[in-house]
């Protein structure tokens, strides 16, 4: 059983990375397909921080979307995180119709099986073609296995962990903005449990910035981002690098993913201090996904394990899209869907953290 454990854990940590962050990496951002920016290095001190009121200096990394001269804008970081679990198919609800299909078992317009996987279990979507196989496929092995999982996930986030954070600049207090520009940053360890007031001030992980001197320069950005009424929207078609570190008592590594076509929305509250009824939903490359589930297995020591090797062949048997968002009946499927929810509240970027460690892999 412990071993079955350990697998899980393995699985759990790597989708717990995944669903941490949406942005958007455009041409003229320099974003390589690691995440990094052009610069490169580790992260030092400096760089102003930026709340609901504040104004920031500094802020590179705009390349397009509205023209916010000030930088002011609202941080928001996650809160809570919410899977669909559940017996009475509460996946079916959580995440995006990212294909413009709905499609079932018998669907013949879709792309072929991986890895030996069944049709009937990978392409019936969720709700209104709602695409969301990991929600509906891998999720009910981790709490077979792991049933703490949910809750365990979020509580490293109540205790300070980690955390992903949005700044939208020139957010208005009120009213619509058709046009925004919102930038994504990776929140690393704030060194004692957040108090969700404002006034938590999270460190910025590096490996997102143009400049790892620089807070502010995120590369990954909503560039059409919108708030028509309480509704804030990324826009669609965006795309998630994302690399968080993951560590034992001895060894230690970071995972770096990206999620692919990807949507984000949220409902602000009154105040645009915090925010509920957020939703993600995007799609993993299935074997970028399989490579850093690897990195977690060497972690573990679970390299060779035969029930690894059987979770490595499950991750590829959920595929159900194209890595692009998209369907291709003559290609087999290469991408993972998966939606979750969200809430986020207030809070400020801090100084640029440490940078996250790069460790081994299993073969």
């Amino acid at each position: 059983m412990l071993g079955n454990h350990r697998v899980s854990l393995a699985l759990a940590l790597v989708t717990t990375v995944a669903t941490l962050a949406v942005g958007c990496g455009s041409e003229g951002d320099n974003v390589r397909p690691d995440g990094t920016g052009g610069s490169g290095g580790t992260g030092g001190m400096g760089g102003s921080s930026s709340s609901m009121s504040s104004s920031s200096s500094g802020g590179g990394g705009a390349g397009g979307g509205a023209v916010c001269p000030t930088h002011e804008g609202p941080v928001f970081a996650v809160k809570e995180l919410f899977f669909g679990e559940g017996n009475s198919g509460e996946w079916k609800t959580f995440g995006f119709n990212l294909d413009d299909k709905e499609s079932t078992g018998n669907s013949t317009d879709v792309c072929k099986p991986n890895a030996g996987g069944s049709a009937q279990t990978a392409y019936p979507d969720g709700d209104q073609g709602i695409d969301n196989s990991f929600g509906k496929n891998l999720l009910p092995t981790i709490l077979l296995l792991y049933p703490n999982w949910v809750n365990d996930v979020n509580t490293g986030i109540q205790n300070g962990n980690f955390t992903a954070l949005v700044k939208s600049e020139c957010m208005p207090a009120t009213g619509d903005a058709p046009v925004l520009l919102s930038k994504l940053f990776g929140g690393t360890t704030l060194g004692g449990a957040p108090k969700f007031d404002g006034t938590d001030k999270w460190p910025v992980e590096p490996g997102l910035l143009s400049d790892p001197m620089d807070p502010l320069s995120s590369t990954i950005l909503f560039e059409k981002s919108s708030v028509t009424g309480s509704m804030f929207d990324s826009g669609k078609g965006v795309t998630v690098v994302l690399s968080v570190p993951v560590r034992t008592a001895d060894k230690s590594t970071s995972i770096k993913l990206t999620l692919y076509s990807a949507h984000m929305t949220m409902k602000l509250a009154d105040d645009r201090k915090s925010a509920t009824e957020g939703m993600i939903g995007g799609v993993l490359n299935t074997e970028e996904f399989v490579a850093e589930i690897k990195k977690v297995g060497d972690l573990l020591g679970l390299c060779g394990n035969p029930l690894f090797d059987n979770l490595v062949t499950q991750v590829r048997q959920a595929s159900d899209i194209m890595a692009d968002g998209t369907q291709d009946p003559e290609k087999t499927c290469d991408g993972i869907s998966m939606g979750l929810g969200f809430e986020m509240y207030e809070a400020q970027l801090g100084d640029v953290g440490p940078a996250n460690e790069v460790g081994s892999a299993c073969p």
